[in-house]
């Protein structure tokens, strides 16, 4: 049976948090548990990247192809891009927990150095191509949040970047099928003018980070709120 093209965009994002919708019930992540806090905190941030998406696409950094999505906007912004940003933080957070629960992590020295000069590195590329829009923002950000990670030294820095590392693979598969792929043509594409051009397979640099800054706001937020719970019990 042919699946309608207009579905593609659909069908990626419900893969995406399919196994980690049937998963939230196993017994020792118990991830069901933070359904509290989840309500909260990826609202929270999906808001901030959805009125900087709809900025982006209204300055033509990137736009999506009519082909591959239904016909349902929020402004500017396909129903489903909106969905990514509440789809996508559940299934790294559901990894989030799987890491503190099976493979913990502690901090250390080397690692709060690491941030720093990452953060350093960030920094310089956002300088270097002040004049590309998405690539100087995202490493910009970047930048930002990991030297908030180094100042306030979270108990779970290790974890949320283990947690970063563990999401590529899947990131390279449903980002790889929005930027064409595995198809002839890209269901999100970008503006050539505005991108440093280098890509990983087909997903622009950037994306890598646009996925950090993502996925780490996400974590910093939902254990913000965890700590509060917990203080409150108490």
């Amino acid at each position: 049976m042919k699946i309608d093209s207009h579905l593609y965009y659909l069908l990626a994002m419900l893969a995406s948090i399919f196994f980690p919708l049937v998963l939230s019930f196993d017994r020792k992540v118990n991830f069901s548990q933070y359904f509290k806090d989840l309500i909260f905190s990826i609202p929270i941030v999906a808001i901030l990247f959805t009125l900087g998406d709809m900025l982006y696409t209204y300055l033509g950094v990137w736009g999506f192809n009519s082909n591959y999505h239904l016909a349902y906007f929020v402004f500017n912004l396909p129903l489903e891009e909106i969905s990514f940003f509440f789809f996508v933080p559940y299934a790294c957070l559901f990894i989030y927990e799987v890491i503190r629960a099976y493979f913990p992590c502690k901090s250390s020295l080397y690692l709060n150095t690491f941030l720093l000069l990452l953060s350093l590195v960030m920094a310089l590329l956002a300088y270097i191509y002040s004049n590309k829009l998405y690539t100087s923002l995202s490493f910009s950000f970047s930048a930002a949040i990991l030297v908030l990670m180094k100042w306030k030294n979270y108990p779970f820095n290790a974890n949320l970047l283990l947690a970063y590392l563990l999401s590529i693979l899947p990131f390279l598969l449903v980002n790889g099928f929005l930027t064409g792929m595995f198809m002839d043509e890209a269901i999100v594409w970008y503006n050539a003018e505005e991108i440093m051009g280098y890509r990983c397979l087909s997903i622009p640099i950037e994306d890598f980070s646009y996925s950090f800054n993502l996925i780490s706001l996400n974590i910093i937020l939902f254990e913000s709120l965890k700590k509060r719970r917990a203080n409150q019990v108490q």
